[in-house]
């Protein structure tokens, strides 16, 4: 009379097939896929300020903790006919993380200055943002003004 029993080839197929099953069973009840949560922007602006004296209308704001990606942008008119010599500083959490820009203002030109600082803030910290000029200069017409604070699910901000 014939064996009923599977061939060996088959016993091992079944066995193989029986682990992948049970494992798949025993990872699928432990792994959970980690969603990133949406980025949050905050944004402030300002189309025209007038910045007379040598420290500009400075700017200052709270972020909550978490780990941000922070950019500034402003294009500075020199209003009279002489150059100057004109700086803008981004700056989170009292210096912590730093970006100055340095440009020199031709007599009547207008120039770009842009910044970008990246930051964990460990708890609720305060950003800040300012250009100086040299006191008795021309003024300066900051327009476009534009900070912008985006917090992201992780950072890593390293040199290269």
């Amino acid at each position: 009379m014939p064996s009923k029993a599977p061939s060996r080839s088959r016993r091992l197929r079944l066995s193989a097939l029986a682990v992948a099953v049970t494992a798949g069973a025993l990872l699928a009840g432990n792994v959970t896929q980690a969603e990133a949560a949406p980025p949050e922007v905050i944004s402030r602006w300002n189309n025209e300020l007038v910045h007379s004296n040598s420290v500009s209308p400075g700017f200052s704001m709270f972020l909550s903790s978490g780990a941000y990606t922070i950019s500034a942008k402003l294009s500075a008119a020199n209003q009279g006919s002489s150059t100057i010599n004109y700086s803008c500083i981004l700056s989170a959490q009292g210096g912590a993380d730093t970006d100055v820009a340095a440009v020199t203002l031709a007599p009547n030109a207008t120039q770009s200055v842009v910044l970008n600082v990246v930051h964990n803030f460990t708890s609720t910290g305060q950003l800040t943002f300012a250009c100086t000029k040299p006191v008795g200069t021309p003024a300066v017409r900051m327009q476009q003004v534009k900070i912008t604070a985006i917090k992201v699910n992780t950072l890593d901000n390293q040199p290269f």
